[in-house]
C-alpha cells in the first residue's frame, strides 16, 4: 500500500527543498489519524512516481502524557475501548498505562465497564497492533491475512519469526496457510529445492489437496506424479519422492491400503467408520417388530392409500435389521415410508427413545412436517459445536433405540464417524437417500460406498408415483438418473431459452422476483453452478438480486466488511461452522448496533438460534439469495430457479443436474443453453472420488 505522512522532523528532497509530506510504500502500513510512527527503511526514486520512502519496519512512537496515551486507547485500533474507558483507564494506571496493557491486561477488569468477553476483544486488538507486527509485515506480502498472522502468533509467541524464518514449512500445520505459500516463503529466503523437509510437506499437501476435492485417498502412482507437479524440481525423481513418501509411511503420517495411499488422520477415519458400521450390522436387533404385515395394512388403512410392493419391503427391513439403507430418487415415496417406520415402530415400542435427523436445519425441518415427530440437524443430536477454527469437540452419547437419519448422501466421512460412535449397542439405524445426488461436500462418498459394498441391507426405490404436484419434476429425475435428455415440460418444469450471460442474469432477477411473490422468499432457491466467475455466478447474483429485495434505505444501518455491506434485512448464509450454526445454514440479518468498529450485527438463524457477529467475524457470511447446487443439498423449496450455461461446463454432470432439479418440490425453471443441459444429463465420466469404504465393509463382513 501507498500512505502519505506528515513529518516530525525537518527532511529534504534531492533538490534540497523541505519536504511537507512523505509518500511512504510498504505493506500493512499504520493509517490511523493524529499518530506518530519511527519508520526504518531506504528513499527511492520511482520512474513515475517520484521521491518515496520504502518502509522495511516501523514503530508507535507514543508520547508520554495524558493527551498521548488517552489518544492512543481511543483511535479505534484497539476494538472495546472508546474516550471514556480510555479515561478511565488512564486515571488507573497513568504513564504506566501501555506495561499493563503489555504485562499484566487482567488488571483492567477493575475499570467500570471492562469485563471478561471485553477483556478479550482489547488483548485480541493490542496483540494484532503491536506483538504481532513484525510477523504481519512480514507474511503479507505472501497473501497471509493480518487476521491469520495474528492467530499464528498466538500460537508460536515470540518464536514465530524464527519458525517463519527457520522452519517456514512448519506453516502448513496451520489451517489456511497450505504448502503453496509456505514454499513460496522458504524459497524466498534460500531454501533447498530438494531438502527433505520441503518434498515431506509436499506429499502431504498433496493429499490435503485431494481431499479439499473430495477424496480420501490417491492410487500411489497418480499420488508421486500429482507431487512432482506441486514441486516442479527437475532435479527431483519419482523415485526419491516415492522414497520419502515409503518413509512418511514407515513413521506413521502416511497409510498404504491395496494400493492407494491416505494421510494418518483419514485412514483412521475409513477405518473406524468401516468396523462401526459392521459393528452396528451385527448387534443392532433389539426391538424386533413383529406381525409387520398386519401393522402395515393398519398403516394403509390409518393413511388411506396403497403401500407399493418395494415400499412394504423397505418398511418390514427398515424394523428387523440393525442397519438399513433406503435410496430412491424424489417422488418414489422415501418420505411415505418414514411415516410408516415411525408409526409402527412407536406403537409396538411407545416407551422407546426415537432420533430423528438430517445434516441440515431445513430437512429436519421437512422431516419434522412430513412424519409428525421431533427432528433435528445431526450436529444438534451430537451435541457437536464448532469452536472458532470450525472444528468439532466430542459427541455426547445418543440414547435413542430408533435412530432415522435423513438425505445421508450428505454426511462426509467425519460426520458419518460421529454419529456412528455416539450410537448405543443396539440401537437400531435407517440410513435414508438419494446416492444419484451430488456426494457431501467434505471428503468421501459416504452413502454409496455403503450401498456398492453389497453388506448392507439396502432397498432402492425407482418407481415413480405420479402426483398432481411436480410431477414432472419425479419423472424428469428419473429420467436423468438413466441419461435421458428428452425431458418433459411443462407450467411445473419448464426450460427458458438464453445464451447471453447478462440477459440470463436479468431474466432469471425477474423470475426470482415472480416466485418470491408467489411463494415467498424462504419458499424459492436460485441455484448457479459457480460461485464465483460470470454475470451468473452466485455472487453476481446476490449483489443484484439484494439491491432488488432488500434495497439500500436511510432507516436500515449497515456495516462495511471488504468490498461488501450487509444491511438490516439482508438474507444470509453461513459458510464456515460456528458454534451450533452449520455451514450452510440460512438466517436474516435482524439488528445492526453500535457504532465505528465496535458494530455488531444480529443473525437469525431459526429454531432459536439468535448469533451475534463483530465485523471481522463477518467473513463467516455471504449473502443467501442465491448459492451454488452444491449449497442447496439437504434443503427443498416450493420453486428453484437454475441456472446452466455452456461457459460453465467445466461443472455441468449429471449428478449436479439431477440434485439441483431435485431441490424443487412445485416447480422447476431452468434458465440457459439446451446444450448445456444436454451435456449435463449425458456426463458421467465424473471422477470417481478416492475411498475404500466399500472393500473395508467387504472384508469385514
Amino acid at each position: 500500500m501507498v500512505a502519505l505522512y506528515r513529518p516530525c522532523e525537518k527532511i529534504k528532497d534531492l533538490s534540497g527543498q523541505l519536504l511537507t509530506q512523505v509518500k511512504a510504500v510498504g505493506y500493512c502500513l499504520p493509517i490511523t489519524r493524529h499518530m506518530r510512527y519511527e519508520m526504518r527503511g531506504h528513499w527511492s526514486k520511482h520512474q513515475n512516481h517520484g521521491l518515496q520512502f520504502e518502509v522495511e519496519s516501523y514503530d508507535e512512537v507514543l508520547v508520554p502524557t495524558r493527551e498521548g496515551i488517552i489518544a492512543y486507547l481511543s483511535s479505534g485500533k484497539i476494538r472495546g475501548i472508546g474516550s471514556k474507558i480510555a479515561e478511565r483507564i488512564y486515571a488507573a494506571f497513568g504513564v504506566r498505562t501501555l506495561d499493563v496493557l503489555d504485562k499484566e491486561p487482567e488488571r483492567l477488569l477493575s475499570i467500570p465497564g471492562i469485563g471478561e468477553e471485553k477483556l478479550k476483544k482489547i488483548c485480541d486488538s493490542y496483540l494484532e497492533n503491536r506483538g504481532a507486527r513484525d510477523v504481519v509485515a512480514f507474511l503479507a506480502p505472501h497473501g497471509i491475512t493480518p487476521n491469520r498472522s495474528v492467530k499464528l502468533y498466538k500460537e508460536y509467541g515470540n518464536q514465530t519469526m524464527e519458525i517463519v524464518r527457520k522452519h517456514p514449512y512448519q506453516l502448513c500445520e496451520m489451517a489456511g496457510i497450505g504448502f503453496k505459500v509456505a514454499d513460496k516463503i522458504a524459497m524466498s529466503m534460500g531454501f533447498d529445492m530438494l531438502s527433505t523437509e520441503r518434498v515431506d510437506e509436499a506429499l502431504l499437501f498433496t493429499l490435503t489437496d485431494a481431499e479439499n476435492k473430495g477424496h480420501l485417498c490417491m492410487e500411489k502412482h497418480t499420488f508421486i506424479k500429482n507431487c512432482m507437479k506441486i514441486l516442479n524440481t527437475p532435479r527431483l525423481t519419482e523415485e526419491m519422492a516415492a522414497n520419502r513418501a515409503a518413509r512418511l509411511v514407515y513413521s506413521g503420517q502416511l497409510v498404504s491400503y491395496q494400493g492407494n495411499v491416505y494421510r494418518a488422520k483419514t485412514a483412521y477415519a475409513e477405518t473406524r467408520l468401516a468396523e462401526q458400521i459392521c459393528q452396528k450390522v451385527r448387534t443392532g436387533k433389539v426391538n424386533i417388530c413383529t406381525n409387520l404385515d398386519n401393522e402395515l395394512d393398519e398403516e394403509e388403512r390409518l393413511m388411506d392409500l396403497k403401500l407399493a410392493p418395494e415400499q412394504r419391503n423397505a418398511v418390514k427391513m427398515a424394523l428387523t435389521q440393525g442397519l438399513s439403507v433406503i435410496t430412491g430418487g424424489p417422488g418414489t415415496g422415501k418420505t411415505l415410508i418414514q411415516k410408516a417406520i415411525l408409526d409402527i415402530y412407536r406403537r409396538q415400542y411407545p416407551k422407546a427413545g426415537i432420533c430423528c435427523g438430517a445434516p441440515t436445519g431445513r430437512a429436519a425441518r421437512r422431516m419434522e412436517q412430513s412424519t409428525g415427530c421431533t427432528a433435528s440437524t445431526v450436529h444438534k443430536a451430537l451435541g457437536l459445536v464448532a469452536d472458532e477454527d470450525g472444528n468439532y469437540g466430542d459427541t455426547e452419547t445418543m440414547e435413542a433405540d430408533l435412530i432415522l437419519i435423513d438425505e445421508v448422501s450428505m454426511l462426509d466421512i467425519y460426520l458419518a464417524g460421529y454419529l456412528f460412535e455416539a450410537v448405543k449397542p443396539g440401537a437400531r439405524m435407517v440410513l435414508i437417500g438419494d446416492a444419484d445426488q451430488l456426494p457431501s461436500v467434505g471428503p468421501g462418498a459416504v452413502l454409496s460406498e455403503i450401498i456398492a459394498s453389497g453388506r448392507i441391507p439396502t432397498v432402492r426405490l425407482d418407481k415413480v408415483f405420479r402426483q398432481k404436484s411436480g410431477s414432472h419434476i419425479a419423472i424428469n429425475a428419473k429420467r436423468i438418473r438413466h441419461g435421458n435428455a428428452a425431458l418433459e415440460y411443462g407450467n411445473d418444469f419448464q426450460f427458458i431459452p438464453s445464451v447471453e450471460m447478462q440477459m440470463s442474469a436479468e431474466k432469471i432477477a425477474e423470475l426470482y422476483l415472480q416466485e418470491t411473490k408467489r411463494y415467498g422468499i424462504d419458499n424459492v432457491a436460485l441455484l448457479t453452478p459457480y460461485r464465483q466467475k460470470t454475470e451468473t455466478g452466485a455472487n453476481a447474483l446476490n449483489e443484484r438480486l439484494r439491491e432488488l429485495v432488500n434495497p439500500k434505505d436511510i432507516g436500515k444501518p449497515e456495516v462495511i466488511r471488504g468490498k461488501r455491506a450487509f444491511r438490516c434485512g439482508d438474507k444470509v448464509m453461513q459458510i464456515k461452522n460456528r458454534d451450533d450454526v452449520n455451514n450452510g445454514d440460512i438466517g436474516y440479518i435482524r439488528n445492526i448496533s453500535g457504532s465505528g468498529e465496535d458494530k455488531t450485527v444480529q443473525v437469525d438463524f431459526g429454531d432459536g438460534r439468535l448469533k451475534e457477529y463483530e465485523p471481522a467475524e463477518l467473513d463467516m457470511l455471504d449473502f443467501g439469495y442465491a448459492f451454488t447446487v452444491h449449497k442447496s443439498q439437504g434443503s427443498e423449496y416450493k420453486s428453484v430457479i437454475i441456472n446452466l450455461q455452456c461457459a460453465h461446463s467445466i461443472m455441468l454432470t449429471r449428478p449436479l443436474i439431477y440434485t439441483a432439479i431435485t431441490r424443487g418440490k412445485e416447480r422447476v425453471i431452468i434458465v440457459g443453453e439446451k446444450r448445456a443441459l444436454c451435456i449435463a444429463v449425458k456426463r458421467t465420466d465424473t471422477e470417481k472420488r478416492g475411498t475404500c469404504l466399500a472393500r473395508r465393509l467387504q472384508e469385514l463382513l
